[in-house]
């Protein structure tokens, strides 16, 4: 049996303990902050550092001071309990939403999971990629997945789950018809990436009920993880955190249990096994990077130049965005070539 739709009687309630309006909206805005470094970057409006460092990182901090306030003087509860509610639901929608996508990275080949470890590069301005930048790149995903948690529970606490679910295939929505599609190559040349484009929508079917579940039951929800833990949040996030650090270990060099570092002004890889080390190189819109076969075969790269052992060929990027580089077209082959137009 379905949950119900609120009665009005327990709207009344509801909103009697709840910020006003306004207050909500402007936490809505600010819960999603985060992912705007993004949207400035796909949309050609500047630096994506820039942006996490002007827009993304004030608003994370804003919103933690918000809560640490209303949790202090007890204002608000319904909306406190709504931001507790949508930081735990988020988090663990983030969660199912990469944990759906596994099977098909490792069963199929489908590069889902490749766009989080640029955000890294990006929000750290590397030129290569890193187990630092790949930590940042996760964290910064997780942040947006908690903080879109945080932003549908502050305005629909108590709404059926069904909405939950329609958020986040809104999301999805937003990032198939921004420029995002075409700088992540779901939308190329008149090609789409149909098979990528639908496993994103099913996967964000998990990260939507999840989030909508624990918006719908906010207030029992908050009651139960204020019960079983003083800080349910802060605990989460430091589990989440320590999790990745124990996952990237982002104190290791790029290049550590590797071949030397090419010395080049330009970012430089070194084909092992058929894959790029490191996996990702950064450069200006017209600019490019080197590629050195480190084994002991010839290579052929899917841009068609052919590299014999030892032997080094530029890649270069002619448009913003990602582009993939495969090795002999073996699908975890090659690397990526992250075209920057604020570079």
């Amino acid at each position: 049996m379905h949950d119900p739709l609120p009665s009005p009687a327990s709207a009344v309630v509801h909103e009697a303990g709840a910020a006003p309006l306004p207050v909500r909206l402007l936490l809505f805005v600010v819960a999603c902050g985060s992912v705007f470094p993004l949207l400035a970057w796909v949309y050609g409006l500047g630096s994506f550092q820039a942006f996490a460092l002007v827009v993304g990182l004030p608003c994370v901090a804003a919103l933690v001071v918000a809560a640490i306030w209303m949790d202090r003087t007890g204002r608000w509860p319904v909306t406190r309990s709504a931001i507790l509610a949508g930081a735990i639901g988020g988090l663990l929608g983030t969660l199912a939403y990469d944990l759906f996508r596994v099977p098909f990275v490792y069963g199929l080949g489908l590069q889902l999971l490749a766009p989080i470890d640029s955000y890294g590069v990006l929000l750290l301005g590397a030129d290569t990629s890193s187990p630092l930048t790949a930590f940042s790149g996760w964290a910064y995903h997780f942040t947006n997945g908690i903080g879109f948690g945080i932003a549908y529970a502050v305005v629909a606490a108590g709404r059926n789950w069904r909405w939950g679910l329609a958020w986040g295939l809104l999301l999805e929505t937003v990032v198939v018809l921004s420029p995002f599609a075409g700088r992540y190559g779901l939308v190329s040349e008149g090609q789409v990436a149909w098979l990528s484009i639908g496993l994103a929508y099913l996967a964000h079917g998990p990260y939507g009920i999840i989030v909508g579940l624990f918006g719908q039951h906010a207030l029992a929800r908050a009651a139960e993880a204020r019960s079983l833990l003083r800080s349910p949040v802060l605990l989460l996030v430091g589990l989440l955190v320590a999790g990745l650090v124990g996952w990237h270990q982002p104190w290791r060099s790029a290049i550590e249990g590797q071949s030397p570092h090419v010395v080049s002004e330009a970012p430089a890889a070194v084909v092992m096994d058929g894959r790029f080390v490191p996996l990702w190189l950064r450069v200006p819109v017209g600019g490019c990077a080197l590629v050195v076969n480190g084994d002991q075969k010839t290579i052929r790269l899917s841009s068609g130049a052919t590299v014999e052992p030892g032997a080094y060929v530029e890649v270069c990027g002619s448009k913003p965005g990602t582009q993939r580089v495969r090795v002999d077209d073996g699908p975890f082959s090659g690397g990526w070539l992250l075209v920057d137009p604020a570079e």
